[in-house]
């Protein structure tokens, strides 16, 4: 199978494509420019793996949360994709992309996105499985939270912002370097939820905790 994925949750995009020969990867910083920056990634990708475009069996991509405006460039480039070379498409929610690779930690993960105005979308997890909400909250509010955990590993692009935050405590906490690739994680969960539960319905769209300040605007 091969399976395109591409994360446009946050600053930093990340492409990947699998095939049955190999992995490909392109990784970089890409502020709110992910709309000149993303299809021809793929097309590298593409033409890296001598693939066409009929060739993609299965399109991954992050639904947030994060970024409203990257989410939905992802997501609209994905469905565009997927008409053109009628592959189905499976969406990824980015906190549980972020907790996927720290599942053998023994105690609490909280992947953290920096979500503007002082707070944080961040999530709890333990052993690879959701304990809490998705939340949209304060440092102060994840130090509460945290000090339920006796360890708690912070992770994700926010979590440098997190560290210089949070109200001083006694706890110990462990932070994991705040880019790293996430479109090998989307490969392996995206494949696995198709296998499991099959594609996203055709009205599926970004994953938001927050209205962005348009909607907020409107109330």
């Amino acid at each position: 199978m091969n399976i395109l994925a591409f994360d446009t949750a946050g600053n930093f995009l990340s492409t990947g494509l699998a095939t049955e020969d190999g992995f490909f990867e392109e990784n970089r910083a890409a502020g709110l420019r992910h709309s000149e920056y993303l299809l021809p990634s793929v097309e590298r990708l593409m033409n890296s793996a001598g693939l066409g475009f009929n060739d993609i069996n299965l399109i991954v991509c992050s639904k947030g949360p994060g970024s409203f405006t990257g989410l939905r460039i992802g997501m609209s480039t994905a469905k565009g994709l997927s008409s053109g070379c009628n592959a189905p498409i499976v969406s990824v929610n980015n906190l549980d992309a972020i907790a996927y690779n720290f599942s053998f930690f023994s105690g609490a993960v909280m992947p953290v996105i920096d979500a503007r105005k002082k707070r944080f979308y961040t999530a709890v997890y333990r052993e690879g499985s959701l304990v809490s909400d998705y939340l949209d909250i304060s440092a102060e509010e994840i130090s509460v939270k945290a000090g339920k955990y006796e360890r708690v590993l912070f992770t994700g692009p926010g979590s440098g912002l997190l560290k210089t935050s949070l109200p001083d405590t006694d706890a110990e906490y462990k932070f994991t370097p705040a880019e790293y690739s996430l479109a090998p994680v989307l490969i392996s969960m995206g494949r696995k939820i198709y296998e499991e539960e099959g594609p996203d319905p055709d009205d599926s769209g970004p994953f938001y905790i927050r209205l962005s300040d348009a909607e907020l605007s409107k109330q």
